[in-house]
């Protein structure tokens, strides 16, 4: 497996870690954890490597990956209260 270091320049590194910290400080707290923050990474990562490796770019990918854990929080939420569905 290739470290991420060796994968992409300085440069995107430095903007896929601020990307990162943004899209971080939204997470509800509830979902404030390491595993939370390693799905967002991941999904700036793909986004680097198939896409652009924009700041705005691989902020929006942590942005909708946040979304998406959101929504499935939401959803878990929902289906464990009795008579609720999303």
């Amino acid at each position: 497996m290739m470290l991420i270091t060796e994968q992409f320049s300085e440069r995107t590194i430095s903007r896929m870690d601020m990307a990162l910290e943004s899209a971080c400080r939204i997470l509800p707290e509830t979902l404030a954890h390491h595993g939370a923050r390693t799905y967002v990474a991941e999904r700036i990562v793909e986004c680097a490597r198939s896409h652009t490796q924009s700041l705005d770019a691989l902020t929006e990918a942590g942005k909708r990956a946040v979304a998406e854990l959101a929504m499935l929080e939401r959803d878990v939420t929902l289906d464990d209260e009795p008579g609720l569905s999303a």
